[in-house]
């Protein structure tokens, strides 16, 4: 039995403990009879909206379930080693020269890039939950993750979704540039050529040292020799440099906001 299949009939256990038939369980939720037996029947994903309700009114603990061993089932298997250090991170580095990193990215900018990246529609809404729910190391009321993020400025150009998308994805961005765990730099046009054309990097200072991780056109890399991760950080500190300060960076993605309206 796969860790869903377990959540599942946990699920359905819970509910018939406590007497309930699937419309007054999905009633107290604000759920759908429907919903609840669709989950129950294994023909519809358990996602985080759902569980956290349940925890929420049933006083379980089916979300701390999900991130332990659920989520990395919808993580690519090349992904999840990297994944599991960004969990823990006190510290996340992140260059990105061509979308919004996955950790910043809106519901609908995540979706609309999954599915221009042929995701499998079966698989689209898990595979979008776990995206959206690994975002909780950096809003989380304690412990929260430090985010220092470094775009290039393509990213606030390049069209995903459409306008309605990306005005709401850089309102979002700015939103969490407000945050004192998070800062958003952005590196401008004018640069030109820099090392940052080499592709995205993320570094991880994890239990009192750093992890890398590369993005590939089929998958990444995860990169913890020591002698190489120095070398990323090298290379993040020089694209870094290149990036607007804090101020200077924030009124740039207010600008682009105003040219997707």
């Amino acid at each position: 039995m796969s860790a869903s299949e377990y959540l599942v009939e946990d699920l359905r256990r819970v509910r018939e403990m406590l007497g309930l038939t699937q419309e007054s369980w999905g009633e107290r939720l604000h759920f759908s009879a429907s919903h609840v037996g669709a989950v129950e029947r294994g023909e519809r994903p358990a996602l985080p909206d759902y569980l956290g309700a349940v925890d929420r009114v049933y006083g379980t603990a089916f979300m701390k379930f999900y991130r332990e061993f659920i989520r990395g089932e919808w993580t690519p298997v090349w992904y999840r080693p990297f994944v599991e250090y960004e969990g823990r991170a006190k510290l996340l580095r992140i260059f990105q020269p061509m979308v919004m990193p996955g950790l910043l990215q809106t519901e609908a900018y995540a979706r609309a890039l999954l599915q221009a990246l042929n995701t499998k529609p079966e698989e689209l809404e898990p595979t979008l939950a776990a995206r959206l729910d690994r975002q909780e190391i950096v809003t989380r009321a304690t412990n929260a993750c430090r985010l220092v993020v470094v775009l290039d400025e393509i990213v606030l150009r390049r069209s995903v979704g459409g306008p309605e998308v990306m005005r709401d994805q850089l309102k979002a961005i700015a939103d969490a540039n407000q945050r004192q765990n998070v800062q958003v730099h952005i590196v401008p046009f004018t640069t030109g050529g820099y090392p940052g054309v080499l592709g995205p990097m993320v570094l991880a200072t994890v239990d009192g040292r750093t992890v890398g991780f590369l993005e590939g056109h089929l998958e990444g890399r995860l990169i913890e020799a020591t002698d190489a991760t120095e070398a990323l950080e090298e290379d993040w500190e020089t694209i870094r440099g290149y990036a607007l300060p804090g101020q200077q960076s924030h009124e740039m993605i207010m600008e682009a906001i105003e040219t997707w309206s």
